[in-house]
């Protein structure tokens, strides 16, 4: 039994076809008539532009087949004894071409959707006068969590979140116009909204729409929009940490400043102030711990310089074992730590002198004091086409792979959690270094084997300018 739904269907496509099907029985009457000698066939074209108007995506093969048919009626008729003029006969053949292809690029079928965009994704058809949904494929079903028999007959706008929307929507089609790519929500039973662009088509009595689900296009939205508020957190926190770090500086080193030089005012005259060698040897450590507090607020503010953008590199060419030596002079290592240099006579390197001594000073105090007895340390230089590269490797404690990344970090100490380390450290010594190193083209490398010692590289590439 054929439903009213078939039947009303069956009437919808009966009266657009018919009028299709009635010209191109006018066609072939007019192209017999014309071969005949009875019509002129100049106004043929003139259906071709009402095919092209309702069949845009399928007015280039209608034109093949009028050219086609035309053509094998006059060469047919021609076999009858009827005069065939070929000039004529191609001449008209273009004309159909030429006349169908011009419509559909330029004319009444350009404004509308191409068919194969409401060929992609789920798909229904609801009444233009009723808005209830009259047909909908599978794809569609499951989106919305429903049997296709269930969401058949249902009104829009029960499946439609924003009734306002729902409204806009369907006034853009009863103008005649096309939509495309229209971002709303539909809802599943269970009152989940779902996010949808929908491409839609007008027609008479129903309209045809694609649906393309981008609840997942969502979500990865929302992930990333996460991910860039936690990168703002981030920064907005290194920021506010740089501040601090400034601030605490300043107002440590401001109440220092007088201190030690008062101290250095009564141990210079010591006899005018009446000081005892007692007396002054308690002055003299309490200014000894003075200037190492300076230098803890001194590198403080040099790393926030450093991480503000607010140093700069003026770069030369450097002799590579007299900086090495200039640090060795320094720093006491002791008598217990054997020192070897592997660097070639003449090495030059093209870096800022007192950026690269700070990067020195920090690898090679490190690996004296991270070294086990007895004490090892070797200072090493290589190059090749891309790179030159000082080395310094330590027999001591070694790094746990896990926390070699971290030890550029401001603030960690590789024995942080020993209690017996030693104090005057701050943890500061490779993040500056490490960015001083940066600062000069370069970068800080490390190798180590948890109890057999590590190995700092410096890579210093060829034919970089960073630090200008």
């Amino acid at each position: 039994m054929i439903s009213p739904w078939d039947l009303r269907r069956w009437l919808y496509l009966i009266g657009i076809n018919g009028p299709l099907f009635g010209l191109l029985f006018l066609i072939v009457l007019y192209s017999l008539m014309h071969t005949a000698g009875f019509a002129i066939s100049y106004l043929y074209y003139i259906p071709l532009v009402v095919v092209a108007t309702w069949y845009s995506n399928r007015s280039i093969w209608t034109a093949a087949a009028l050219s086609s048919g035309y053509t094998a009626v006059t060469l047919f008729l021609a076999f009858g004894g009827y005069a065939v003029d070929p000039v004529i006969l191609f001449l008209f053949t273009m004309l159909y071409l030429w006349g169908m292809t011009a419509v559909t690029l330029f004319g009444a079928g350009s404004g509308r959707i191409p068919g194969s965009i409401l060929k992609k994704g789920p798909s229904f058809f609801f009444d233009a006068k009723s808005l209830q949904i009259t047909r909908a494929d599978p794809a569609l079903a499951g989106i919305l969590g429903l049997s296709v028999h269930e969401i058949s007959g249902m009104p829009l706008a029960s499946v439609w979140e924003d009734h306002t929307d729902l409204k806009t929507f369907c006034g853009v089609l009863e103008r005649g116009a096309a939509v495309l790519h229209y971002e709303t929500f539909f809802h599943d039973p269970s009152g989940r909204p779902v996010p949808v662009l929908l491409s839609c088509v007008p027609g008479m009595p129903e309209h045809r729409c694609s649906v393309l689900d981008v609840a997942s296009l969502k979500a990865f939205r929302d992930a990333r929009s996460a991910g860039e508020a936690a990168v703002r957190m981030c920064a907005a926190e290194a920021e506010r940490r740089q501040d601090f770090i400034t601030t605490a500086a300043h107002e440590l080193r401001t109440p220092l400043q007088p201190v030690f030089g008062y101290l250095y005012l009564l141990l210079e005259d010591r006899q005018k102030y009446g000081l005892d060698d007692e007396v002054c040897r308690i002055l003299g450590i309490c200014m000894e711990n003075i200037s190492r507090e300076k230098n803890a607020v001194n590198r403080m503010l040099e790393l926030s310089l450093l991480e503000g953008g607010k140093v700069w590199c003026d770069r030369a060419p450097v002799d590579l074992a007299g900086i090495v030596g200039e640090v060795l002079a320094c720093h006491d290592s002791g008598d217990d730590v054997s020192i070897t240099l592997r660097i070639p006579e003449n090495t030059v390197i093209d870096v800022d002198h007192d950026q690269f001594f700070i990067v020195l000073e920090s690898l090679i105090t490190n690996a004296v004091r991270y070294s086990e007895p007895p004490k090892v340390v070797e200072i090493s230089y290589a190059e090749d086409g891309a790179a030159r590269y000082v080395m310094v490797k330590d027999n001591g404690i070694g790094i746990e792979p896990g926390k070699i990344r971290t030890i550029f970090e401001p603030f960690y100490l590789a024995d942080g959690e020993r209690t017996t380390r030693t104090f005057n450290r701050m943890g500061l010594g490779l993040s500056i270094a490490e960015r001083y190193a940066r600062l000069n083209g370069g970068e800080i490398r490390v190798e180590s084997v948890p109890g057999e010692g590590s190995t700092f590289t410096i890579v210093l590439w060829q034919g970089c300018d960073h630090g200008a």
